[in-house]
């Protein structure tokens, strides 16, 4: 069975509302500099201008914590959401493999 979440936010939003926003000591640039990345690569991020990378999921795990995979999966499960919204499956046709010969 596949599990479809409904409307999942964009990773840089659940980046600002988990890590950043409820602390006041920490900032986007202070979290660019532990990553080492640069701020306007993290703001891109942040404000859902760019998606999370493998590479940035490895930098992302060490940094604020949780696996590289589950950073990837929260990216996916966005992208996959945008798609169903925009792709017309109207005219593809499943093939029924049992009745191939």
């Amino acid at each position: 069975m596949t599990f479809r979440q409904h409307n999942p936010p964009h990773p840089g939003e659940l980046i600002w509302h988990t890590y950043i926003e409820p602390f006041d000591g920490i900032s986007a640039r202070n979290i660019a500099n532990r990553l080492k990345v640069s701020p306007s690569t993290f703001n891109r991020l942040l404000n859902g201008h760019a998606g999370i990378s493998p590479t940035m999921a490895v930098r992302l795990s060490e940094v604020l914590g949780g696996s590289a995979e589950s950073w990837l999966t929260l990216q996916e499960s966005f992208d996959l959401w945008e798609a169903r919204k925009t792709v017309d499956v109207s005219e593809l046709k499943a093939i029924d493999f049992n009745s191939v010969a």
